[in-house]
């Protein structure tokens, strides 16, 4: 966040400390259970929520300069990203004319891409320049092989793609440009060693997000780790669609004897941006975690990719902290959040009727009516 904007929500977070309090909604809610296990709304929310709405990659810094590319699954299917020699940011199916292998892996810097299969190779403007054994494709249209191109842009520092030629991405982050601005996206890049860690939880991909836009659940499911950590007297907004969530954790209580200008570019404070409609930024002192959540196979499935980032250079001692640092967070998540999920799963696949959030889960409301509303 900007240093006005950090001061701003730090206040009031300070006020919510001392008063006890919390922001609430203005009433709790009451869903149907059904949205964690309907079949038709499952295969609305893939083809409306994923394949039509255009979707976070990554961050904007991961192909900043020339040469520089990312490749990642996004909502199953595969997607590569490119800064071409000119600078120009292009997208394509991640996929090999030939056969449909996957050519880039992983993320860095690179002027052809091989695919392993058979070999052929393409350039970062996804030009196909490479056939083994040419003489055998004696009348293919070699121009008309490249790579399938998709939409892409950099909106709000993310990288946004569509899934779908027609995807409409330009501007899709506009009321997030102010809220992310000061988090230097431009600047973030994957940490060497830091590798993405990727889980298929068995839990309704809502399931998933949930757990990130509420605090309501640390003291019972996170009673041994982080519930000594972290206040549930948070902070709540909303960009649209899109949302913010903030918790102090320990040691932030100690800002209220400190003058606005000895506070540290970033305070003791869990941020988590909710990007529509299913990608959560965390950020955190050296960098940020982006968690990837998308539906899997069937409703009671899902697919989760965490991805760490430091947006300044950071030595091998720091590295070593970051790694120990993003386990031990992707721990927490496997021992208690994906498990506490999919419990819940069991519970409405066995037929439980209602989602209750109450007004101190005003984020659970916010995102439920919003896909509510994008798939009616």
């Amino acid at each position: 966040m900007r240093r006005e904007e950090v001061l701003k929500v730090g206040h009031r977070l300070l006020d919510h400390l001392a008063a006890g309090t919390l922001d609430l909604a203005d009433a709790p809610m009451v869903a149907d259970g059904s949205c964690f296990t309907d079949p038709e709304r499952f295969a609305k929310e893939r083809q409306l929520l994923f394949r039509r709405t255009p979707q976070v990659m990554g961050w904007a810094g991961e192909v900043a300069a020339p040469g520089d590319f990312v490749a990642r699954d996004v909502a199953g299917v595969p997607v590569l990203v490119t800064r071409d020699p000119d600078g120009e940011l292009r997208a394509f199916l991640n996929a090999c004319s030939h056969r449909g292998m996957p050519v880039g892996v992983g993320c860095g810097s690179a002027r052809r891409f091989t695919c392993g299969y058979h070999g052929w190779s393409y350039d970062n403007g996804g030009q196909l320049v490479g056939i083994p054994s040419r003489d055998q494709f004696a009348g293919c249209d070699v121009a008309g092989l490249g790579l399938r191109p998709l939409p892409v842009t950099i909106s709000a520092g993310l990288i946004v793609v569509g899934l779908e030629p027609d995807v409409e991405v330009e501007g899709y982050l506009d009321e997030l440009e102010e809220p992310l601005g000061g988090f230097h996206y431009d600047r973030y890049r994957t940490i060497e060693g830091v590798d993405p860690v990727d889980i298929r939880p068995r839990a309704n991909w809502k399931l998933i997000v949930d757990v990130n836009v509420e605090g309501y659940h640390v003291p019972a499911l996170h009673r041994d780790t982080i519930a000594g950590v972290v206040f549930n007297n948070g902070s709540i907004d909303t960009y649209g669609r899109h949302s913010r969530f903030c918790l102090p954790i320990i040691g932030f209580e100690q800002l209220a004897d400190l003058p606005d200008d000895d506070w540290p570019e970033r305070i003791p404070l869990v941020i988590v941006h909710t990007v529509f409609p299913s990608t959560v930024l965390i950020e955190h002192e050296q960098g940020g975690s982006m968690i990837r959540i998308s539906p899997g196979e069937r409703p009671n499935e899902s697919v989760v990719q965490f991805i760490e980032a430091t947006h300044k250079p950071i030595d091998a001692a720091q590295i070593e902290m970051s790694k120990f640092t993003f386990q031990a967070s992707v721990d927490v998540v496997l021992a208690e959040d994906f498990p506490g999920a999919e419990l819940c799963q069991k519970g409405y696949d066995g037929g439980s009727p209602t989602l209750v959030a109450g007004t101190g889960e005003a984020l659970i409301r916010h995102w439920h009516e919003v896909w509510d509303a994008a798939v009616a």
